[in-house]
C-alpha cells in the first residue's frame, strides 16, 4: 500500500517528566482502511490528538521529525477530521438528544474530508448497527483514507487493509492486515492476537520494576564486552565503569596507573580506604576523584545500604558522561562493587556473578558473597515494589476522572500496559 498522503515521523509524546510514546512511524495513503490497535491507556487516542494537530494541549509535550498533511505539516489549521470516542456523559446526552455517532460521521463527511479519524466509533453500539456503520466506512475509504482505533481484533481483520500495534510506547508491528493477522513477525503481535493483551514495559520503567525474565542487560553491558582488557583496565561498562588491576606497592607501578587513568580519561577511582595519604595526593593532583570504600567485608544491613549509596554515587557519575574505575587492592571488595554496581542498574544478582565470573575481569565472586549481592537484590526489589505501589494509588484516584475526559487523564497519567 503506498504512503504519502498523512505521516508522522519519530513521533515522541512525555507527559510532564513521563514518556508516552517513542520513535512512532505511521504513513497513511490518500485512500485505505486503517486499524490502529493496542491495550487500553497505551496511547492510541493520544496519537490521535497530534494527528488533529492538538498534541500539545493536555499538558503533553511533543517532539517529532516531520508530520505532514496534504503536502503541509500537521497543526491546529492543516490537519484530517478527528471524531473523538464519547465518554458516558456525552453517550447519556446522546441517547437522550437522539444523536448518534452515525449523525457525527454524515456531518464530517458533509465536508467532504480527505482523511477520517475515528476513535473507538463502534463503542456503545448494537452488533447490528455496528456492522452496518463498518460496512459504510470501508465503502467511504475507497474515496478518502479511514484510521479507526479499536481495539476489537475481529473488526479490524474483517475490515481494514492496514493493522498498526501500539505497546509498550511504540509500535510493535504494523503492516497488510493478511500479514499482521495471520504470519505476524514477533511474539508480542501473537499473543496480542491470541489474548488481546501485550506483557510489554512502559517506555520510562525502570529494569528494577520488572521480572526478571525481563529485564536483560542495559545499554552497554553484554557478555562479550564485560571484561573486555584495555591495558591494566577491564571494562565492566563499556568506556564508563572498569577495574583496574596493578600492583600498586611500587611507585612505578603507581605512576603507570596515575598514567593510564588521565590516558582513558577516567575521572573518578574508588578505591580502598586504606589507600595512603601521598597517593590520595597523586590523585588530587591528576585531578582524579576519589571514593573511599571500607576494606571489610560489607555483608550487613548497613553494608547493604552503604553499598547502595555507593553504587548511586558512581551511577551518577556515569550518567554525565564520565568515567570511572574500581582499584583492586586484593581486599575481595572489588568483585562485589562491580556485582552491586551492575545490580543497581537493574541486572538480577545471578546474571552480574555469571558476566563476572565468565570474564577475566582481574575479580572473581566467591560463594560466601552471593548471599549478600541476593540480600541487596531483595531490597532494591521490595524498595521498588514500594514506590510502585505509590504510583498505583495514585493511578486509581485519576482513574475516577478517566471516564469523563480519557485524553486528558492519559496526557497525564500516561500509559497503562
Amino acid at each position: 500500500m503506498p504512503h504519502d498522503f498523512c505521516s508522522v515521523s519519530n513521533l515522541t509524546i512525555h507527559a510532564g517528566d513521563r514518556l508516552l510514546l517513542s520513535g512512532i512511524d505511521l504513513k497513511i495513503a490518500k485512500t485505505g482502511f486503517y486499524a490502529i490497535m493496542g491495550p487500553v491507556g497505551v496511547g492510541k487516542s493520544t496519537l490521535l490528538a497530534v494527528l488533529n494537530g492538538r498534541g500539545n494541549e493536555n499538558g503533553l509535550s511533543v517532539c517529532y521529525a516531520c508530520t505532514t498533511y496534504a503536502g503541509s505539516e500537521i497543526s491546529p489549521d492543516n490537519h484530517p477530521i478527528v471524531i473523538e470516542q464519547a465518554n458516558r456523559s456525552e453517550q447519556a446526552r446522546r441517547a437522550i438528544d437522539g444523536g448518534t455517532i452515525k449523525t457525527q460521521i454524515e456531518e464530517a463527511l458533509a465536508d467532504d474530508p480527505s482523511m477520517l479519524c475515528l476513535d473507538e466509533p463502534t463503542s456503545g453500539v448494537a452488533h447490528n448497527e455496528a456492522l452496518t456503520m463498518l460496512n459504510w466506512l470501508k465503502s467511504e475509504s475507497l474515496k478518502r483514507a479511514i484510521v479507526m482505533v479499536t481495539h476489537n481484533s475481529e473488526q479490524a481483520r474483517f475490515y481494514a487493509d492496514w493493522v498498526v500495534l501500539l505497546g509498550g510506547g511504540r509500535v510493535v508491528e504494523q503492516g497488510p492486515t493478511g500479514a499482521f493477522f495471520d504470519k505476524p513477525s514477533n511474539p508480542e503481535t501473537k499473543h496480542f492476537i491470541k489474548t488481546g493483551s501485550l506483557s510489554l514495559p512502559r517506555l520510562d520503567a525502570h529494569p528494577r520494576q520488572l521480572a526478571p525474565e525481563h529485564r536483560g542487560l542495559p545499554e552497554g553491558i553484554n557478555a562479550k564486552t564485560v571484561g573486555s582488557a584495555d591495558g591494566i583496565l577491564s571494562w565492566i561498562i563499556r568506556r564508563s565503569f572498569a577495574i583496574a588491576t596493578v600492583d600498586v606497592n611500587s611507585d612505578a607501578n603507581w605512576a603507570i596507573l596515575i598514567k593510564t587513568l588521565k590516558n582513558r580519561s577516567i575521572d573518578m577511582l574508588v578505591v580502598c580506604e586504606r589507600i595512603l595519604p601521598e597517593a590520595l595526593d597523586d590523585l588530587k593532583v591528576a585531578g582524579i576523584d576519589v571514593i573511599l570504600y571500607p576494606c571489610t567485608n560489607p555483608d550487613t544491613p548497613k553494608g547493604i545500604q552503604a553499598s547502595l549509596a555507593r553504587a548511586n554515587q558512581i551511577d551518577e557519575v556515569i550518567s554525565v558522561g564520565r568515567r570511572v574505575a574500581v582499584l583492586e587492592t586484593g581486599t575481595g571488595q572489588t568483585g562485589i562493587i562491580a556485582a552491586v554496581q551492575l545490580i543497581h542498574m537493574g541486572i538480577t544478582a545471578n546474571d552480574a556473578i555469571d558476566l563476572l565470573n565468565a570474564k577475566t575481569t582481574g575479580t572473581c565472586i566467591q560463594l560466601h558473597d552471593e548471599q549478600f549481592l541476593w540480600d541487596l537484590e531483595m531490597v532494591l526489589d521490595l524498595n521498588s515494589d514500594k514506590d510502585q505501589s505509590a504510583i498505583y494509588a495514585s493511578s486509581m484516584v485519576l482513574n475516577e476522572e478517566e471516564q469523563d475526559n480519557p485524553v486528558g487523564i492519559a496526557g497525564r497519567l500516561g500509559p497503562v500496559i
